[in-house]
């Protein structure tokens, strides 16, 4: 997980872990745990919650239909 940084704009639009989990066909708790590991990259807010870029998940769609498999595996 990184910080937010001063150079990214205030007003870009991030993904909840909710909306990822969605576009995913996964749980909350799934967009979580691969943030953890760190298979999905995310920005934590001040309050300490996760947000996702969504060319990060679209990423991870594309990954994930080309290999019909989760993030990480097979690699």
């Amino acid at each position: 997980m990184r910080k937010q940084s001063q150079d990214e704009p205030p007003e870009a639009k991030y993904l909840t872990p909710s909306e990822a989990a969605r576009l995913l066909h996964v749980s909350p708790k799934t967009i979580d745990r691969w943030a953890d590991q760190g298979l999905i990259p995310c920005v934590v807010t001040l309050g300490g919650h996760r947000r996702f870029a969504p060319d990060a998940i679209a990423a991870v769609v594309e990954q994930m239909a080309g290999r019909g498999a989760s993030p990480g595996q097979g690699d």
